[in-house]
Order: structure tokens, then sequence, then C-alpha cells
């Protein structure tokens, strides 16, 4: 059986933000198995909580408000999972105490709340970066980078969905006006990032649909086509009510590229598709934890002073085009 990480010499000093459930399943057990981080606070309004998780790291410090948590000397950076129209208040608070933030997707609700996040970074000498891990997993780096370099030949076409029925747990956060969801923020964030990713850009234009059922406070599917001039554009949609699936596809200009299950393939073996003409490669990569790569980045980055591997200019870029698949919708945000 495995000992554990061994810590760096001088590991990231941690704080949580919240014992949301992203940050309980996924995050914090990233940042105790790191080797260059320590989880050393957590704050929650819900104190019982707190202690329950916490009796897994005994070192870790338990705080019942996140002023108090910030006001924590040892504390470095912050991880903040609270919901999306609490992003932007508690980073801007978080870099004025001169803490470096990773934050949830997506970073602001608006691109002037994501320009005011980013002023406050800069003028507190923080670092800031959007947490979509599954830009660190081996394989989207590697689909990545074949797309740029041109395996099959120039994208021109995306397509990618992210969907998962939540019709049934109508207390979600996600389907919370007060809260900022949304369909298109929560899980349609995934294929607009990606997209954007693969055309190195924001679209020029959308077109866009979004539903929202009488009894819902918020949209719960958004489809969007959108345009990255030159003849390149993307398909994306993203649902609360549809089965669970995901998946993403480019089609470049001599064959193309498939991704099942491209942004949660949890600890399991993925593969990556390649078709070009009559030639299909297959490539096939072993289980990765892609929170423990994308917390062991910015902590990196916190230690070196390198700028991170997502600047939060993209992340301008995304809320951008996610105010613009709105608008184009007809869909007023933040509800």
């Amino acid at each position: 059986m495995s000992e554990g990480p061994t810590l760096a010499a001088d590991p990231v000093r941690w704080g949580v933000l919240s014992t949301a459930n992203i940050g309980v399943k996924e995050v914090i057990p990233a940042l105790i198995a790191s080797h260059n981080s320590e989880l050393v606070a957590v704050a929650s309004r819900e104190v019982a909580r707190a202690q329950g998780m916490a009796a897994r790291t005994p070192r870790t410090r338990i705080y019942g408000s996140y002023e108090a948590l910030l006001a924590d000397a040892e504390v470095e950076a912050v991880y903040i999972p609270l919901p999306n129209a609490l992003h932007a208040e508690w980073t801007i608070r978080a870099a004025e105490h001169g803490k470096h933030v990773l934050c949830e997707k997506p970073l602001g609700m608006t691109a002037d709340e994501v320009r005011r996040m980013i002023a406050a970074s800069q003028a507190n000498g923080v670092l800031l970066m959007e947490a979509f891990m599954y830009r660190f997993h081996p394989r989207i780096q590697w689909a990545l980078a074949q797309l740029a370099a041109g395996r099959v030949g120039a994208p021109r076409f995306v397509r990618a969905t992210f969907a998962f029925d939540i019709r049934g747990r109508p207390e979600n956060i996600r389907l919370k006006a007060a809260l900022a969801g949304g369909s298109l923020v929560d899980v349609g964030c995934y294929p607009l990032n990606f997209a954007c990713a693969v055309f190195g850009g924001a679209p020029r234009t959308v077109a866009a649909r979004v539903d929202v059922s009488e009894e819902s406070e918020v949209e719960r599917t958004a489809a969007a086509v959108l345009d990255f001039g030159a003849g390149r554009w993307a398909m994306i949609d993203g649902s609360f009510t549809l089965p669970w699936h995901q998946h993403a596809e480019v089609i470049g200009e001599r064959g193309r590229l498939l991704l099942p299950r491209p942004f949660t393939p949890g600890q399991a073996e993925t593969i990556a598709r390649v078709e070009v003409e009559d030639e299909v490669i297959e490539r096939r990569f072993p289980a990765v934890r892609q929170y423990q790569l994308e917390v062991e980045h910015f902590a990196a980055c916190v230690r070196s002073g390198a700028p991170v591997a997502l600047p939060p200019e993209e992340a301008l870029a995304q809320a951008a085009a996610t105010e613009e698949i709105y608008r184009a919708a007809s869909y007023r945000w933040p509800r």
C-alpha cells in the first residue's frame, strides 16, 4: 500500500473556501495526494461537515467563516468552489489578502466581473486561474498538440456535448437563479472551452437557443453554433434534462479526431481516435487524476513565478462568449 506522496521541501499551503461537493470529492483529495501542496485550512458555514471531512487531515484548521480563512497568514493559495454568483466577490477578497486563487468555472458571471477579478489579482501580485481541470489531462494535451501540428489537417469543425439529468433534484444549486445556475455555465462551458482551445480564440459570432421550462428558474438546455471565422465552426450543447453523455469530435481538412468522455473520464484508461483517409489510430492513455495534475501545476507556478497554463485572459474570452451565446438566445444573464 502506498504511504502517500513525498512532499516537496516547500509545499504550497492551501485553503479551501466551503465544503462544496466538487471540493470534498475531487480537489481536497487532489491536494492531499499532491507532491507540492499541503492542505492547511478549510472554511465552511457548516462547521460540522468541515470537521468530519478534516478527520482525514487532522492538521487542517477549520474556520466557520471565509473571512477567517483569508486572514490566516499561513495560507498562500485558495481554491474556490462556491456557487457561481459568489466567485467574483471571494476571488477579489482573496486577492486583496494576498492569496493566489484557483477558482471553479465559470470564473465570473460576466466579462465585467472577470475583468475586475483579473485587475484585483494583478494589483496584488497573485496568480489567478479558472479551474478547467480537463485541460491538464495528458489525452487532451496530446489531442490539442496533434491538432496544432496538422495531424488531421487544419481544423474546420468541432462538435462537443456534455449533459446529465438533474430534473429529479430541484434543490440543486445548478438550478438556482440567485446562485447563477444554468446548463451553459455548468456543463456547456466545457464544449465551449474545448472549441476555443482548438481554434485558438473566441468565436466571432454565434447563433443559439436555450430551453427554459415554466417550472425552472434557469435555462436547462443550451445549444449554439459558433463561427470562428475563415470557415471554422463549432456546434456545442449542454443540458440538465438529457441522459448522461459527453463527446468531442474535431473534423479537419484531412481527417478527424474523436474523444469519448473528454471532460470527466474518471480514473480510467482513456482513448483518442485519429482517422486520416483509410488509416485509423487509437492512442491509449493510462488513468490519471486530472484534478491532482491541475493543483500541482498551479502550485508549481506559485513557487516558480511562471505564468499559469490557462491565463485569466482565456477566462475573459470564455465569459464574453458565454454572454454572447445568451444574448443570441434572447436569454437574460445573470438571472
